[in-house]
């Protein structure tokens, strides 16, 4: 009986020994302080609103002219988003502009690489600014040194021959050529 007792103490002290530890550990979690890392925000250094901006070439003629409601830069990245961007590339003499018109824009690489995001709609006009072409779309990459587009999403173009649909599409800008990527059904009328 004796023996009985003592392992009885023995897992007691055991167990208090294990309950002390177990309270002296959580106690010491809790000093530790914990330390945070925060994300800093990306600090803009300007903004614009109601803004129209004119690239120009080497002749002096205008290259490409972007308007909008609000413009956000941020100078650490080079990176600026856009609201409401109006965008016309404009292609040799003789050649009516190209205008493209988006919801929101994202400018990459100093306005190389723009990121025209939600509806797209594109026009290709003549001298005289009537539409030859109007291109419905979504989420557009336009690389304005190159004078080139393209988008994965899918496009609806009305031209005077009728409409074509399709899934992704890229565009050279100089010379007008559109190459039409996948799923291509098109609605012509004879003339």
């Amino acid at each position: 009986m004796a023996k009985a007792i003592k392992r009885g103490h023995f897992t007691l002290g055991v167990v208090l020994l294990l309950a002390l530890l177990g309270w002296w550990m959580q106690r010491q979690e809790g000093q530790v302080p914990i330390q945070t890392v925060e994300k800093q925000a990306e600090v803009m250094d300007y903004s614009l609103s109601d803004f129209i901006i004119t690239a120009m070439d080497e002749q002096g003629a205008p290259k490409h002219r972007l308007r909008g409601e609000s413009l956000f830069h941020y100078a650490e990245s080079d990176y600026a988003e856009l609201v409401r961007p109006q965008l016309e590339v404009y292609g040799e003499v003789g050649t009516g502009p190209v205008s493209l018109d988006a919801e929101l824009a994202k400018v990459y690489q100093g306005g190389d690489a723009v990121l025209l995001e939600g509806d797209v709609l594109m026009l290709r006009q003549d001298q005289a600014r009537r539409p030859l072409m109007e291109v419905q779309t979504r989420d557009l990459w336009v690389f304005t040194g190159r004078e080139y587009a393209e988008t994965g999403a899918d496009v609806t173009i009305r031209d005077a021959r009728g409409v074509t649909t399709a899934t992704g599409m890229t565009i050279d800008m100089k010379t007008g050529i559109v190459n039409l990527l996948a799923s291509v059904r098109g609605e012509y009328a004879p003339e």
